[in-house]
């Protein structure tokens, strides 16, 4: 078994991958940036497992997927890991049964049969649609058809010496439209043992938002901006700024101006107010996660207002925009390309949208003292998640820092802000001031370093 960090950043929690047969690293890319160490494992030609550089970890979370849940299931019972979560994704621990996983038939005429013809038909039954298939051979494995044929033949040999495992999951994640391990042969594996999500999915599908969903409490992240309502239009000088800067960038229409304009994540209102100042006489759509910022955003002189309280990447924005626009929100997203692909379908022909968020270096004095980090992009990732769905006019980055007098100033910036809104986020109270000083002294300036991104871009023309 390979075992390969694809993140090492110093923290104290784990994200565990086993991948399934005939994989590398390559194609789970996206869970490098998840706010967390990750580790792939992969190749199961050899089930040697070295737990040795995982035993440091506080906490660690298995993901496992296809043939590398049964892997897993092998290997993790004894290995004396602090495993707090684990979840299985499109396999069992039985891998090859005729009722408990893929048919032995199946299997064996996947081997005997398998040359470069067939290894694209397997992957096209894997991924489905056009779509999915086309973003795996993105980042399709680097293998060749022996290692490939050599590997495949050593799980069907391993899987028929091994007792079916005694390893319990958490979880279990079903994809209905799975072509590889049948939809009902999971469901009975699961049966009575283990709780299950189904989606409708095929059987390679995106692991980010399932990794997300953990570790993004949308519960959370609602009551911490409530709490912080009251004071997040004094204490949030950056996000007026990103506002600010962000409107200004929305190009003007020469002819027609922007009669319908989408909002996400409108919060107490920092964009909303600039936008309706430009456009009085748009009909606007707002959002927000909290329905307790409805009656704020009800205040401004709205010539037409539509309030759509909900996570954004759940509710269903019918009709067409001229404008979407969202400020310092969607690094909270768990699934923001699933979202992107949805929203560029409501932007009208000629539309424009205009997004401000963080990515990757935001708050390095915070990452500096906490033990878990905000899953923020990568800047050239998400650069091109936006090219994958709209023409990029514009991509820009800027920085801001803000002073402070001591630690508790900090400390009450971010909570008046809400920024602290993660499950995972342990930067609080007395701990967070006594790292800040045991880390930094008490006469080094106190700072807190905002690295935005303002993201301009227009529907795709048909090709």
């Amino acid at each position: 078994m390979i075992q390969t960090f694809i993140s090492q950043r110093g923290t104290d929690d784990l994200l565990l991958f086993f991948a399934g047969w005939g994989m590398d690293y390559r194609p789970f890319a996206e869970l490098d940036h998840i706010g967390c160490d990750c580790c792939i494992c992969y190749d199961y030609t050899s089930l040697d497992f070295d737990p040795t550089p995982l035993r440091a970890y506080k906490n660690i979370d298995v993901y496992a997927w296809s043939f590398g849940v049964w892997a897993a299931s092998v290997t993790l019972p004894g290995a004396g890991l602090p495993l707090r979560h684990t979840t299985a994704i499109n396999g069992t621990p039985w891998g090859i049964d005729p009722q408990g996983g893929i048919d032995p038939a199946i299997f064996q005429a996947t081997l005997d049969h398998l040359d470069p013809t067939t290894l694209h038909k397997f992957y096209r039954r894997m991924c489905n649609d056009r779509h999915t298939l086309t973003r795996f051979l993105e980042t399709a494995p680097e293998r060749g058809i022996e290692s490939l044929r050599t590997e495949l033949a050593a799980i069907g040999d391993a899987i028929a010496r091994h007792p079916v495992p005694g390893f319990s999951w958490d979880q279990a994640v079903v994809g209905l439209q799975d072509r590889i391990f049948p939809p009902e042969n999971q469901l009975r594996a699961w049966e009575g043992n283990t709780p299950v999500t189904t989606l409708e999915a095929a059987h390679y599908l995106p692991f980010r938002p399932i990794v997300l969903g953990r570790r993004f409490d949308k519960a959370i992240i609602r009551t911490r901006f409530e709490q912080a309502a009251s004071t997040y239009e004094q204490e949030g000088l950056v996000q007026d700024r990103i506002a600010r800067r962000l409107n200004e960038m929305i190009p003007a229409r020469s002819g027609e101006a922007y009669r319908n304009i989408l909002e996400i994540g409108c919060g107490t209102g920092k964009l909303t107010r600039l936008l309706l100042n430009r456009f009085p006489q748009a009909r606007f759509t707002v959002n927000d996660l909290s329905p307790e910022m409805q009656s704020r955003i009800e205040q401004l002189p709205f010539n037409h207002l539509n309030f759509m309280a909900g996570d954004a990447e759940k509710l269903d924005f019918e009709g067409q925009y001229d404008l979407i626009a969202s400020a310092s929100t969607i690094q909270w997203f768990t699934d923001l390309e699933g979202f992107l692909q949805r929203i560029s379908s409501h932007l009208t022909d000629g539309g424009t949208i205009a997004v401000s968020s963080f990515v990757a270096g935001n708050l390095p004095e915070i990452r500096t003292l906490a033990t878990a980090e905000m899953p923020y992009w990568e800047s050239d990732s998400l650069r091109q998640l936006f090219e994958r769905y709209f023409q990029l006019d514009t991509f820009e980055h800027e920085e801001y820092t803000l002073h402070f007098d001591s630690p508790v100033d900090l400390l009450r910036h971010l909570r008046n802000t809400g920024v602290t809104g993660t499950s995972g986020n342990r930067c609080q109270g007395l701990n967070f001031i006594k790292r800040y000083r045991e880390t930094f002294g008490e006469t080094q300036e106190i700072t807190l370093t905002y690295c935005p991104v303002y993201i301009i871009a227009h529907k795709k023309k048909p090709l």
